[in-house]
C-alpha cells in the first residue's frame, strides 16, 4: 500500500475527531430518516403508529431539550476523564504512550456516541418547531432519542470501567506488546528458512557499474517515517539508475544532510532529486509504521520510568522484560527485510540500511540493563530472558548478542556490593548462559 495512505491512516486512527465525526454524520442521517418515517406514520391510519404521536410539541421539545443538555454535560465529563487519563499516562508511562490511548477505539466510540446523540436531539428539536403550525410532533424520532438517552447511561458506565482498566500498568504493557507483535508480523512476515535467497549485506559497488553519482539532500529536518520501497525501486528502474538510501525509518535527518545517493550513466540523472525525496517521508516524530525499534522503545520507556525513584515499580519493569524477551525469541525465527532490491531483470536498483537482530535486541535491553543496576529482580529477569533467547537462537548473531549482554550484566553486578546469596542467584544464571554458549548449540 502507498506509504502516504498508510501515514494518513496512522494519523486518523490516533485522533479523537475521526470516529466522533463519522458518528455525528450517522446521527444527522438517522434524524432525517426518522423524520421522513414520522411524516409517513402521521398520515397513516394504522393503529400501530397512533401511540407514537400522542404528545404535544411543547412536551416533546421539553423532553428533547432535557436529553440534549444531559448529553452535552456527560460529553464534557467524558472529555474531562479522558484528559485526566492522558495526563496520568504521560506522567507514569511516558508522553509517547499518549498515542496508544488516543487510538483506543472504545474511547473514541464513547465520545462519538455522546456527541452524536446531542446533535440528533438538536435536529429533532428544530423539526418540532417547524411542525408547530401542523400540530404534529415526530413521535418515532422522539422515541429514538429516549432510547439513545437510556443507552447513554450504559455507555457512561462502560466508559468509566474502560478507563479504569486502560490506565492499569499491566493493561498498558500488554496493549503495547500486542501492537509490537502486529508490527513484527507485518514487517517480518516470513519465517526463517535456509532456502530463502539472501542477498549480500555488503551490497554492490555501484561506482563500478555507474560512472556518475549525485547526492540527494534532505529537504528538511525530521525523523524518517516511511520509505516507499516499491516506488523507489520502480523509479530507479524507469530512470535506469541505482539508489543507495542511507537512512532507515526512525533515523533523524538534518536539513540539507545527505539522504541518499543516486548512481546513473548519463551526465545527469534522468529524474529530479525531488522525486526521490517525495518517496522518503519525514515527520516531526517517529511512528511504528515501518519503525520496529520505536515500538520496542515504547515498552522500554515504561520499564525505565517504572525503575525511577519517583515511581519505583520493579514489577512493571519485570513484566516489560518478559514481553521483550518473548518478542526477541520470536524474531530469531523471522526473515529480516532485505537490504538490496532487484528489478525483474535481476539488476540491483535499491540498497537500504539494514535492520538487524542485534540492533533491535540492544534497543530492548540496553537501557533497562543500565537503569536496573540496583534492582536485583529485574537483573535476574534480564538474565532469564537471555537464557530463553539462547534456547531459540539459530545463528551466531543471536548467540553473540546473548554473550555481550551477559558480559555487561556480569561486569556491572560484580562492581556492586551484593550479598553472597544475591550474587549466587546471578552467578547461577550467568553460568547457565556460559555453559550453553560453550556448547554452541541451543539448549533443549
Amino acid at each position: 500500500m502507498n506509504t502516504r495512505i498508510i501515514t494518513l491512516w496512522e494519523t486518523i486512527r490516533t485522533s479523537f475527531w475521526f470516529v466522533p465525526s463519522i458518528m455525528a454524520i450517522i446521527a444527522i442521517a438517522l434524524s432525517q430518516v426518522g423524520l421522513a418515517f414520522d411524516r409517513f406514520g402521521a398520515e397513516s391510519e394504522l393503529p400501530i403508529f397512533a401511540d407514537f404521536y400522542q404528545t404535544s410539541p411543547e412536551s416533546a421539545r421539553a423532553l428533547l431539550t432535557t436529553i440534549a443538555s444531559s448529553m452535552i454535560t456527560v460529553t464534557s465529563i467524558a472529555f474531562s476523564i479522558t484528559v485526566v487519563a492522558l495526563s496520568l499516562a504521560s506522567s507514569q508511562f511516558g508522553p509517547r504512550l499518549i498515542r496508544n490511548f488516543m487510538m483506543d477505539i472504545g474511547t473514541q466510540c464513547v465520545l462519538g456516541f455522546f456527541v452524536s446523540t446531542f446533535i440528533y436531539c438538536l435536529l429533532i428539536i428544530q423539526a418540532t418547531k417547524s411542525f408547530d403550525d401542523q400540530n404534529f410532533v415526530p413521535g418515532l424520532s422522539i422515541l429514538t432519542s429516549v432510547i439513545l438517552a437510556v443507552l447513554g447511561v450504559g455507555v457512561l458506565i462502560y466508559f468509566i470501567h474502560h478507563v479504569a482498566r486502560a490506565i492499569q500498568a499491566d493493561t498498558v504493557i500488554d496493549n503495547v506488546y500486542r501492537e509490537l507483535n502486529e508490527i513484527i508480523e507485518r514487517l517480518f512476515p516470513k519465517e526463517h528458512s535456509d532456502k530463502t535467497p539472501q542477498l549480500s549485506d555488503d551490497g554492490p559497488n555501484f561506482s563500478q557499474v555507474y560512472p556518475n553519482r549525485q547526492t540527494v539532500f534532505s529537504p528538511g529536518s525530521g525523523y524518517v517515517q516511511t520509505l516507499d520501497i516499491a516506488n523507489l525501486q520502480k523509479l530507479a528502474q524507469e530512470c535506469d539508475m541505482a539508489l543507495d538510501v542511507q537512512h532507515m525509518p526512525g533515523d533523524f535527518v538534518i536539513r540539507n544532510a545527505p539522504l541518499g545517493t543516486a548512481y546513473f550513466h548519463g551526465s545527469s540523472p534522468a529524474c529530479e532529486p525531488d522525486k526521490i525525496t517525495e518517496l522518503i517521508r519525514l515527520g516531526a516524530h517517529r511512528t511504528p509504521i515501518q519503525d520496529t525499534e520505536f515500538a520496542i522503545r515504547q515498552l522500554v520507556e515504561i520499564a525505565v520510568r517504572a525503575l525511577s525513584p519517583g515511581i519505583n515499580d520493579p514489577y512493571s519493569a519485570v513484566t516489560v522484560v518478559d514481553k521483550l524477551s518473548g518478542v526477541l525469541c520470536g524474531l530469531t525465527s523471522k526473515t529480516f527485510p532485505p537490504t538490496l532490491y532487484e528489478d525483474p531483470l535481476g539488476v540491483i536498483r535499491l540498497q537500504c540500511k539494514p535492520v538487524v537482530f542485534t540492533g533491535l535486541g540492544e534497543a530492548a535491553f540496553n537501557q533497562i540493563r543500565q537503569y536496573s543496576k540496583t534492582s536485583l529482580a529485574v537483573t535476574i529477569r534480564l538474565l532469564e530472558g537471555l537464557i530463553s533467547i539462547l534456547q531459540f537462537s539459530q545463528t551466531s548473531e543471536h548467540r553473540q548478542f546473548v554473550r555481550q549482554q551477559a558480559a555487561m550484566i556480569e561486569q556491572i553486578q560484580s562492581e556492586l556490593p551484593l550479598g553472597a546469596q544475591d550474587w549466587q542467584d546471578i552467578k547461577k544464571r550467568l553460568d547457565k548462559i556460559k555453559h550453553q554458549l560453550d556448547n554452541d548449540s541451543p539448549a533443549i
